[in-house]
């Protein structure tokens, strides 16, 4: 009996959804203590049969005629199992416990948590934005293999993430920092998204600005620097410029916000290609592979193809401007502005790389 409930509380401790807490449980525990005491029983008995015969009929304890056994197996097997059960329930200890309580704290004591999960823990339990952008921020700067899972956890039960509100950029810069690390957990994510999540996956914060307003606020900023000749002067208007471009892009910024639907998981795609796009990697083979034919996939939304032109300017090379102009043909209005960008950003890096060689 005692082997039995020894077993039967280290399989309590393995199996998540047997909780000994509760009268289901507890009910559970005692058929299986009585079952399992049973068939000890009824084994031992078995096993030593053969020697306590060969002793003869003299034995006083442990007879081996039916009779006996059957009284043995009924009291090693059904009645102490369900006596000792019920004592260790009812019996009151010191400490206003039961052995049984007792057993199962010892037994099924919650392991302490490391500082990584405590954390996602309370990112996950904050009500307020600010809190959750807080612990996001202590996460990334643990900047563990465990911080990163419990980032990613977030991701995945915080619904308020995908929001494209603060806590939805500040997990945005923290994935990002873990550079290769998060890629591959992300890259996963995508590649299991389905096909509806693909084609009408929503744009990301910002988009708005980017395809109307992003081309000529960088005019501006080249005819201010190209026509006026005062250093001072020129700063000034420059940022006077930024800060009305920063007005701007907060303002759709929320105009976006109000718009986006409540599905989260269409925005899981435009999520992670941005966070990719904010990791510090300068050259990344598959990453560039894996930009490449998203841009090339008609099956993902022109939102998310769109980052994916921005990725491969981020991490391609000269090579790759000729695949990029080709985008400028697209009947897309919006591939059609992401592919002049990226071309305008991989043109500066090919010169730039040009100028120190």
């Amino acid at each position: 009996m005692a082997v039995s409930a020894a077993i039967l509380l280290t399989l309590a401790g393995y199996i998540s959804y047997w909780n000994l807490r509760t009268r289901v449980g507890l009910g559970v525990f005692a058929a299986l203590l009585v079952a399992s005491s049973l068939f000890l029983s009824l084994r031992l008995d078995m096993f030593t049969l053969a020697r306590r015969r060969a002793r003869g009929k003299g034995r006083i304890f442990n007879r081996a005629d039916p009779a006996s056994r059957l009284v043995k197996l009924a009291l090693g097997g059904v009645v102490i199992p369900i006596a000792a059960f019920v004592a260790a329930n009812r019996v009151e200890l010191p400490n206003h416990q039961t052995p049984m309580s007792l057993a199962v704290k010892m037994r099924l004591a919650t392991p302490e948590l490391t500082h990584a999960e405590q954390l996602g823990d309370a990112v996950l339990r904050a009500g307020s934005p600010a809190a959750k952008v807080q612990g996001i921020l202590a996460l990334q700067a643990l900047g563990t293999a465990e911080a990163l899972d419990q980032l990613l956890r977030i991701l995945s039960e915080d619904k308020a993430a995908l929001a494209g509100g603060s806590e939805g950029q500040a997990l945005s810069k923290a994935l990002a920092s873990y550079g290769v690390l998060a890629r591959t957990p992300l890259l996963q994510r995508l590649e299991q998204s389905s096909p509806e999540v693909r084609r009408e996956a929503a744009a990301p914060p910002g988009d708005l600005f980017d395809r109307y307003f992003a081309a000529d606020f960088e005019g501006l900023k080249r005819e201010i620097d190209r026509e006026e000749p005062d250093p001072k002067a020129r700063a000034e208007r420059g940022e006077r410029l930024q800060v009305a471009q920063d007005d701007l892009e907060q303002a759709l910024r929320r105009l976006e916000a109000d718009a986006r639907p409540a599905d989260g998981g269409r925005r899981l795609p435009a999520f992670v290609m941005q966070t990719f796009l904010g990791m510090g990697l300068k050259q990344d083979a598959d990453l560039l592979s894996f930009a490449r034919r998203t841009a090339a996939d008609a099956g993902w939304s022109d939102a998310v193809r769109g980052q994916a032109l921005l990725l491969v300017a981020k991490l391609g090379g000269k090579d790759d401007l000729e695949g990029l102009y080709a985008y400028l043909d697209s009947p897309s209005a919006l591939l059609q502005a992401r592919a002049a960008q990226a071309i305008a950003e991989l043109q500066a890096k090919v010169s730039a790389a040009a100028e120190k060689g």
